[in-house]
């Protein structure tokens, strides 16, 4: 058995993992490496007992790792980390799971070689463990990465199902303060100087006070690392500079952040194009979004925007949006409680994209008192919180109003019926278009937030509310039964639904769709005397003049038009973009150019103007896409170190799925989707309809909350979903090659064909 330690230093060769950690070893100040010994194939294979006694003497009365440890794997001009087999927790004094474990790893090698080894380490009793590398993995930048899971699962970061916290540290930032942070970054360091220029990443768990490593290996970058520290500063001066009270929003807070409104990153991606954002901007995000509010009884805003882009992300300025939906108020009264859903939403940033269901009250549902009681007991005096809510009822009142739904879907109607125009004049119906989504996505929040209040009370089961949701008559189950023929009457529909690069609908191949088996409609609901007096009693209770039956007509006529008017305003984004493509080439100006351009350059620049424009702004977006921002961002605080919080995802329906993942992004052709996969989407919004073609078994989004649209896709067709993982979290699930749900468990677990 070799355990020496490796005659060349991995500042110039990484030889396996046991060889780089013997090495390292002796060499640590700041961290320690759990004692472990390397094995090679040839000594196995030739004295595989004395081999054993040799390691149950070494481990007696432990767990051990059973680690892969080939020279190929961890080399610097080629990564294969995670192809060969670990098993960790394997008890040392059982010789045959010892031996199992052993010749699982080596099986997992494939061929045998020369120089094949594995490398049997001590387990290390952990609290916090986690990958930190040197560089940003994804791009390179230049900040100091850790990805952190409290729990002693030494492989929690690494499987990408658990939850996980993750620092981004700029290489000019201070020693963090916080404290096992501090010992991470001191231990990151010291690998560094140890192992040479090379980014590294590395394998952390925090025993005690004390930082163990168990892997070191290089990180292979797709692009050379790059410095993003004068765009860090820059950057830091134009966020201070919105942390400034507002003479029209009341509140002293100002929050940014990227889900609480209107989904921006589910709806744009987490980093848009110029036209796309300007184009949300002018459809939704300048005016239709609280004028729509306005109309049913929020508060007055005028010439405040919903957007406050930072280095290209799509933030919601979330004071805004708290003023928007609250009712008339007295300056004092409003700036509490704007200021108190800010503050909740900093403390608890995984809770972003549940904004109105976690944070904000927004409308008096069944439940209204209690989590008043829970969230914000004693910000108001007793009559001023009587005042504010009776005044939120009132708006509530009207928004569940069969009447208000009517006049909805009567301007809709007429917005149907106007012809196609010129480009101006379609903008401005793009525009109406967006109002009167705005307004029926209201509508169709407060009824959301009334059925999940009235579960909440027991007036209704969690799957009774699933089966309402599911026997709903939405445009998804009529695109589906159309089958290749929905490329005519869905044809808008693009991934991306503002991104003038991406294909419509009418483009795809839709050969060989097969709907999933939600497609038909389960059996109509029908409430149970005993829920009808449950609901009864709560109406009463809430002074609202609807019967059960008209409030779940309500909820499902609402859903059903939100789906309706979200289609409507779809077409008309898509008629607008088809229209600036076309004006774009008779100057000579192809979608991508357009796609960097702002309104009105792209229908205004001549072929010279717009390229020159378009370099920039691709430059400026590249030089931006190398910052790491958090989800919710705090003005007042330094942008050197950010912190993006593991995620509360939330889990749609009862189900449960297993299946080999597919990745899918806005270039994904349908034909290269598997049937009945589980699709991995960073963000789907209504172009990625066309998913549901491939009957997924299952759907795992970064972006997305409990009322996004995917979730109401999914509820409706009965697939099992986890929206909302985060980017960090995401992003490694969606390099497994498998992926279990199960929605009701509240569970997923992920693995790698060749490492199960």
């Amino acid at each position: 058995m070799n355990t020496s330690p490796l005659a060349v230093a991995p500042s110039s060769a990484w030889l396996g993992k046991g060889a780089t950690l013997l090495h390292l070893a002796p060499l640590l100040r700041h961290s320690r490496v759990p004692p472990g010994q390397l094995l090679s194939r040839h000594a196995w294979q030739q004295e595989r007992e004395a081999c054993l006694q040799r390691l149950r003497a070494e481990f007696a009365g432990v767990a051990v790792a059973v680690r892969s440890s080939r020279v190929d794997e961890d080399a610097a001009q080629q990564s294969q980390a995670g192809r060969y087999r670990s098993l960790l927790d394997v008890p040392a004094g059982d010789g045959a799971a010892l031996a199992a474990a052993i010749e699982a790893v080596f099986a997992s090698y494939g061929p045998c070689r020369a120089d094949d080894a594995l490398f049997v380490q001590r387990m290390a009793a952990a609290r916090l463990c986690a990958v930190a590398a040197t560089h940003a993995v994804e791009d390179g930048a230049d900040y100091y990465a850790f990805s952190l899971a409290a729990g002693t699962r030494t492989d929690a970061v690494t499987r990408g199902d658990a939850a996980v916290d993750t620092v981004y540290l700029a290489h000019e930032a201070p020693p963090p303060a916080q404290h096992d942070l501090a010992l991470l970054h001191r231990a990151l360091r010291e690998l560094r100087e140890h192992c040479g220029p090379q980014p590294l990443e590395a394998e952390l768990v925090i025993a005690g006070d004390e930082v163990f490593l168990l892997q070191a290996r290089p990180l292979l970058l797709r692009r050379a690392p790059a410095a993003a520290a004068p765009r860090r500063q820059a950057l830091a001066q134009a966020a201070a500079a919105l942390a400034q009270p507002s003479p029209t929003c009341a509140g002293e807070l100002r929050v940014l952040a990227l889900m609480p409104d209107w989904n921006t990153a589910e709806l744009l991606g987490s980093q848009p194009r110029p036209l796309a954002l300007a184009l949300f901007r002018h459809a939704i995000g300048a005016r239709a979004w609280h004028a729509a509010r306005r109309l049913l009884g929020y508060r007055r805003l005028r010439g405040v925007p919903l957007l406050q882009p930072l280095a290209g992300r799509p933030y919601i300025d979330v004071r805004a949006s708290a003023n928007s939906l609250l009712p008339p108020l007295p300056p004092g009264q409003a700036a509490a409680l704007a200021d108190a859903w800010q503050q909740r939403l900093l403390e608890q940033p995984q809770l972003h994209d549940k904004y109105e269901f976690e944070i904000a009250q927004t409308c008096v549902d069944f439940d209204f008192a209690r989590q008043w009681q829970q969230r914000y007991a004693g910000l108001l005096a007793p009559t001023a919180l009587a005042g504010y809510r009776e005044r939120l009822r009132r708006i509530t009142a009207r928004c569940i109003a069969p009447l208000t739904l009517q006049q909805a879907l009567a301007a809709l109607n007429a917005l149907a019926q106007r012809p196609p125009a010129d480009q101006a004049a379609n903008r401005r119906t793009c525009t109406r278009a967006g109002l009167v989504f705005a307004l029926i996505a209201r509508l169709a929040f407060v009824f959301e937030a009334l059925l999940r209040s009235a579960v909440a009370r027991g007036a209704l089961s969690a799957e009774r509310l699933l089966h309402l949701q599911r026997s709903s008559h939405g445009v998804t189950r009529a695109f589906l039964r159309q089958g290749a023929a929905a490329r005519g009457g869905y044809g808008f529909l693009r991934a991306g639904t503002f991104e003038i690069t991406t294909p419509r609908l009418a483009q795809l191949e839709l050969v060989g769709a097969v709907p999933p088996h939600g497609a038909h409609a389960p059996p109509p609901f029908a409430a149970t005397p005993a829920e009808q007096a449950a609901l009864a009693a709560l109406l009463r209770e809430s002074g609202y003049g609807l019967t059960p039956q008209q409030l779940l007509a309500g909820y499902a006529r609402t859903r059903e038009a939100r789906e309706k008017s979200k289609y409507f305003l779809s077409q008309q984004v898509s008629l607008v973009l088809e229209q600036l493509a076309q004006a774009g080439a008779a100057r000579g100006l192809d979608r991508e150019t357009l796609s960097w351009l702002e309104l009105p350059a792209a229908t205004e620049f001549h072929r010279d103007q717009a390229a020159a424009a378009a370099a920039a702004a691709r430059a400026v977006h590249t030089a931006d896409a190398l910052l790491r921002l958090p989800l919710v961002l705090d003005p007042r605080r330094p942008l050197q170190q950010v912190h993006i919080a593991a995620g509360t995802p939330t889990f749609i329906g009862r189900g449960r799925a297993t299946a080999p993942l597919c990745r899918v992004d806005a270039a994904t052709a349908p034909a290269a989707v598997p049937a009945g996969a589980i699709l991995a989407i960073a963000g789907a919004d209504p172009g990625y309809d066309w998913i549901f073609t491939r009957a997924p078994a299952g759907l795992v989004t970064a972006y997305g909350g409990p009322n996004s649209h995917m979730a109401i896709r999914c509820a409706e067709l009965g697939i099992p979903a986890v929206l909302g993982l985060g980017p960090e979290r995401w992003q490694r699930l969606a390099r497994a090659s498998h992926l279990s749900l199960d929605a009701q468990a509240q569970l997923i677990t992920a693995w790698s064909d060749d490492n199960p």
